[in-house]
């Protein structure tokens, strides 16, 4: 049975066929309406306005630009169309942006992935990791109907993601996936085998997962793998402010790998951060064990609670204990958690 993602996507590829279309007819009748205004204004100059020739080249132009103005209109049209359908791919493909990788590709990736291919050389041998790149205009059609239906989608944009690819299948193929998907902001990446593209079962992640590198054990390490997935969610400056506190860099990255098995979108997950990136290390770690507990809490109300009693509290120690004292208090009474963390700051009881 074909499934709507499948029929939006074939609708879609017709309709900017058919948009490409139209947009060439509209250069071909601009060409022809000025090519009839030239030569009617030639006419003009070396006759008299009521000459026989100038009123047919006249009668030209209008011609011209009418059929100019209806070509303009099917343009509008067709326009309208393939933004109608990208707006019900949108609805249903709201979190799927993830299988694009977002940041920066630099050295430091491209190490990263070194270390997955060498990490998994054993189990997955002769595979090959690599990022490949799209331009705006190019499609890369290999997949299936929602990665074809991505590639229509953002098209007008450069696209990049990771490909891991193997001579045969293995068990241990979904695994290498996580790996890169654990580190890389939630990207799943492609997985060729022999040619032909295979989904893979929990390649996004699940939970739970805390998947340590081989080669990015020290301190060092930790913070260039924090590095690549800050840089998946958070602006240059951002990045450059945690850059400034390494700890607490470590940390905002491991909240966004929680965060990738909550299915947030890339944009959720980037909000959400941006409020955290002023905490002190304490807090975000109390910020972190809140999370990962999945209280009733959500998380605007656990953000706003830290930001209010980091801000207040001189010691981050103190501010850290305040705000597991307020879920605390808040899971007894019933009252609001923002509104207990207030009260504790207006009244003065710290922990």
């Amino acid at each position: 049975m074909t499934s709507t993602i499948e029929i939006l996507e074939r609708e879609l590829g017709e309709a900017q066929q058919e948009r490409e279309r139209e947009q060439r007819a509209v250069i071909r009748a601009e060409n022809g309406h000025e090519a009839a205004c030239a030569a009617r204004d030639e006419a003009w100059s070396d006759d008299y306005a009521a000459s026989p020739e100038v009123e047919r080249l006249s009668e030209l132009v209008y011609r011209r630009r009418r059929e100019l103005y209806e070509a303009i209109d099917r343009l509008k049209a067709a326009e309208g169309r393939e933004r109608r359908i990208k707006s019900r791919l949108m609805y249903v493909l709201p979190a799927e942006r993830r299988r694009y990788l977002l940041g920066t590709v630099d050295e430091e990736f491209e190490q990263f992935l070194a270390a997955v291919r060498e990490a998994h050389r054993d189990s997955v041998p002769g595979a090959e990791v690599v990022v490949v790149t799209e331009r705006p205009g190019e499609l890369d059609l290999r997949g299936d109907a929602t990665w074809r239906a991505l590639e229509r989608l953002y098209s007008g944009t450069m696209r990049r993601w990771v490909e891991i690819r193997v001579a045969s299948h293995t068990p241990e193929l979904a695994r290498m996936a996580r790996h890169v998907s654990y580190y890389a902001g939630g990207h799943v990446p492609r997985v060729f085998v022999n040619g032909a593209e295979v989904r893979l079962e929990n390649a996004f992640g699940r939970p739970g997962d805390r998947l340590p590198l081989p080669g990015y054990e020290t301190p060092e390490g930790r913070r260039s793998l924090a590095r690549i997935t800050i840089r998946r969610y958070l602006d240059e400056n951002a990045g450059a402010r945690l850059e400034k506190r390494p700890a607490a860099l470590v940390q905002v990255a491991e909240i966004a790998r929680l965060y990738q098995t909550m299915n947030l979108t890339t944009d959720e997950i980037r909000w959400r951060l941006e409020q955290l990136v002023s905490l002190r290390l304490e807090v975000l770690a109390a910020v972190y064990r809140l999370t990962g507990q999945r209280r009733r809490f959500s998380f605007y109300e656990i953000a706003r609670a830290a930001r209010l009693l980091d801000s207040h509290f001189p010691d981050a120690g103190i501010a850290a204990e305040a705000l597991f004292r307020a879920v605390e208090q808040a899971l007894e009474s019933g009252v609001p958690l923002v509104d207990v963390a207030y009260l504790s700051v207006t009244t003065g009881e710290g922990p």
